[in-house]
C-alpha cells in the first residue's frame, strides 16, 4: 500500500511520521510526505503519487485544514483518509463529526498502522485492530488501546529518506532524534498527563532507548546526511541520571557535536549541569511556566521558586544557554501574575524567555478546570485553536487584550529589563486593539524569536541552511 503523509512546511523533522514510514517499509509498503504549503503543488503530488491512503498527524485546530485537503483530494480520485496525533487521541469522536474521515488512530501508532496496512492490502478485516477506529459500511468500529511496546530499542531507526528528499529538511543544519518516550510528571496543561491516562494499565509509560542505540543512530545520520547540530526532542532528557552519565561519556567521544535538549528545573543541579556540559550540550529548553505559587500547584509544578532560580544558575554557570518557557493567561490567573512571571524570568537570566498563551486542548486536565470555572467562550471551541495559538486566548480572561499583547513583548522585555522597569511595556500593552497594532506586535515578536533562535543554536539558521549545500 502507498501512504501519503501530509505535514506542514516547518523545518523541524517529523519524527513520528518518520518512525511510521520505517515500520511500513519494513512490512513492504511505501510512503511519501506531501508538504502543506510547500513549493510543490499538493494536488499535483497527490495525482502523481496515487496513494491508497492519505494520512496526517494533527494537533487540535490543524484537523480542520487536514479535512479540507481530504475533501479536495477525494474529488480528484478515491482515497482512504487516516488521522492520527493528539487531536484524535483525545477527541476520537472527530471521526463521527467528519463524514469523510475513514480511519482514526489513537496513541502510539507503529504496530497498529502496520497491522491495518497488512490487513487492508490482503483484503482482510480491519475493524478489530487496537488503537484504531474504522468507518465501514456507515458504521464506526471503535477499538481499545493496545499495550505499550516497552522495549523501544526494537523500533527501526526513523526513515530519513522520506524527509531528506525535501530541501526544507535535507538542508537543515539541525538533525532531530529522540532517546526516551514518555514523561514521569503530570503537568495538567501537558499532552503527557492526558496520554498517560489513556494508557493507564497498558504498560510502562516512560521508556528509554539504550545509549548505544542513540549514539549509533546519530553517527549514522551525520555520516550519511551531514549535520552541524543535534536536537533531542525528548520531553525531559535528564530524567535518568545513570543513563545521562553513560550518554555523556559515549556521545562526547563518538559524536562530539553540540546538542540541544529539554530539562526540568527540579532535576537540574550542579552535577547534572556538568554532565550535560561534558556531553556537549549547547542549550536547553526549561519550563518556568508561572511565578505564582498557587498557579504552579494548580498545574502540578509544585516546586519552590528557588529551585527554578538555582537550576538556571547551574546551567548558566556551566555555559549552557537557556530557553525558559512560560504560559500566560492560565485559568484563574491575572495580568499581575503574568508580570510576576516576567519579573522571575529577568531574575533567571535566560538567553530567551519564550512564552505562549494557554490554549484549552481537549483531554487536558487544565481544560476541564477552565470549563468548570466557566472560562471557555464557547463549548468545546477547538476548531479555532490552531489559528489563535500565539495570537489570542480563547478563554474569558480579565485584561485579555493586554495579556495577548504582553505575550508579544515578553521575550524582548526579559532580554532588555529596562523596557519593563521603565514602565514602557505597561504602556505598549495598553495600545488600541486594532489590526495594525496586532500585526506590528506580531512582526516584532516573530523577528525577535528568529534572532533568539539563532543564538540558541549558535548559528544563523538561514546561512547554515544554505551552507548544507557545500
Amino acid at each position: 500500500m502507498k501512504f501519503l503523509f501530509l505535514y506542514w512546511n516547518h523545518p523541524v523533522e517529523p519524527l513520528g511520521l518518520m518512525y511510521l514510514s520505517a515500520v511500513l517499509k519494513q512490512a513492504g509498503h511505501d510512503a511519501k510526505i506531501g508538504i502543506i504549503g510547500g513549493e510543490k503543488d499538493l494536488d499535483q503530488v497527490y495525482k502523481e503519487y496515487k496513494p491508497d491512503v492519505v494520512a496526517c498527524s494533527v494537533m487540535t485546530g490543524s484537523h480542520v485544514d487536514f479535512m479540507e485537503i481530504v475533501s479536495r483530494f477525494k474529488k480528484i480520485r478515491p482515497v482512504i483518509s487516516m488521522m492520527g496525533g493528539s487531536h484524535p487521541t483525545f477527541h476520537p469522536n472527530v471521526i463521527e463529526e467528519q463524514p469523510e474521515l475513514d480511519v482514526l488512530v489513537q496513541g502510539e501508532a507503529e504496530d497498529s498502522i502496520r497491522e491495518w496496512a497488512n490487513a487492508q492490502a490482503a483484503g482482510g478485516d480491519t475493524t478489530h485492530i487496537p488503537n484504531i477506529w474504522v468507518r465501514k459500511n456507515g458504521q464506526v468500529h471503535k477499538n481499545e488501546i493496545r499495550n505499550l511496546e516497552e522495549d523501544i530499542d526494537k523500533l527501526p531507526f526513523p526513515d530519513r529518506g522520506i524527509v531528506y528528499e525535501h530541501d526544507i529538511w535535507k538542508r537543515q543544519p539541525i538533525r532531530h532524534f529522540i532517546a526516551c518516550r514518555g514523561c514521569a510528571y503530570r503537568c495538567t496543561y501537558c499532552f503527557n498527563n492526558a496520554i498517560a491516562n489513556v494508557y493507564e494499565g497498558k504498560g510502562k509509560w516512560v521508556r528509554w532507548r539504550s545509549v548505544d542505540k542513540v549514539v549509533e543512530e546519530v553517527k549514522e545520520v551525520i555520516q550519511k546526511w551531514g549535520g552541524k547540530f543535534v536536537y533531542f526532542q525528548d520531553d525531559i532528557f535528564i530524567m535518568d541520571k545513570k543513563w545521562l552519565a553513560e550518554f555523556a561519556e559515549k556521545y562526547s567521544k563518538e559524536v562530539n557535536l553540540p546538542f540541544h535538549c529539554h530539562v526540568r528545573p527540579n532535576l537540574v543541579d550542579e552535577k547534572s549541569a556538568q554532565l550535560l556540559k561534558k556531553a556537549g550540550c549547547y542549550s536547553v529548553h526549561m519550563a518556568l511556566e508561572t511565578a505564582d505559587d498557587d498557579l504552579r500547584k494548580m498545574i502540578e509544578r509544585d516546586m519552590p521558586k528557588e529551585t527554578i532560580v538555582n537550576a538556571s544558575k547551574a546551567l548558566n554557570n556551566n555555559g549552557i544557554k537557556i530557553m525558559l518557557q512560560n504560559i500566560l493567561g492560565l485559568p484563574t490567573s491575572s495580568l499581575r501574575n503574568d508580570f510576576e512571571t516576567l519579573e522571575m524570568n529577568i531574575e533567571c537570566e535566560p538567553l530567551y524567555a519564550w512564552c505562549s498563551l494557554f490554549q484549552p486542548y481537549p483531554g487536558l486536565e487544565l481544560t476541564r478546570v477552565a470549563k468548570e470555572k466557566g472560562l471557555l467562550e464557547e463549548k468545546d471551541n477547538f476548531d479555532d485553536i490552531g489559528k489563535k495559538f500565539f495570537e489570542a486566548s480563547v478563554l474569558k480572561l480579565d485584561n485579555k487584550k493586554e495579556r495577548e499583547f504582553l505575550q508579544k513583548w515578553f521575550a524582548v522585555a526579559a532580554a532588555y529589563p529596562i523596557l519593563y522597569r521603565s514602565g514602557l511595556v505597561n504602556l505598549l500593552i495598553r495600545a488600541p486593539d486594532v489590526s495594525i497594532v496586532r500585526k506590528t506586535y506580531h512582526m516584532i515578536y516573530d523577528k525577535f524569536r528568529k534572532y533568539k533562535d539563532s543564538q540558541l543554536y549558535g548559528m544563523d539558521l538561514e546561512s547554515a541552511n544554505a551552507g548544507m549545500d557545500e
